[in-house]
């Protein structure tokens, strides 16, 4: 069973990609297990990707930024690395597998 996650206002959000990631037109919305296993799904209940494990895809995303922007990322704690991202990414789309990214870039 997964539970959709709120954004608490106190602490990080653990969550950093989340409003960034997509499927297709949908946003992925972070959701937990009762195993508190954190993952991203698609609202979609369709979708062949309906959930994508939060860490992994958090991985993928963070090495893709930091071999974009080695300079900026270098320091960037994790608890700063939602931040780092809003500042250059306006989406992130994921393709066929979850190594087909597609960045959408800020002016």
């Amino acid at each position: 069973m997964v539970t959709a996650q709120r954004r608490e206002e106190t602490g990080p959000d653990p969550y950093f990609l989340r409003g960034l990631l997509h499927c297709g037109e949908r946003r992925l919305v972070p959701v937990y297990s009762t195993k508190s296993i954190r993952y991203y799904a698609c609202t979609n209940l369709r979708c062949r990707r309906l959930l994508v494990l939060a860490e992994e895809i958090e991985q993928l995303v963070w090495t893709r930024y930091v071999q974009l922007n080695a300079g900026a990322a270098d320091g960037v704690c994790r608890d700063a690395r939602r931040d780092a991202l809003m500042r250059v990414v306006r989406r992130i789309s994921i393709g066929a597998s979850l190594n087909d990214l597609d960045f959408t870039w800020r002016d």
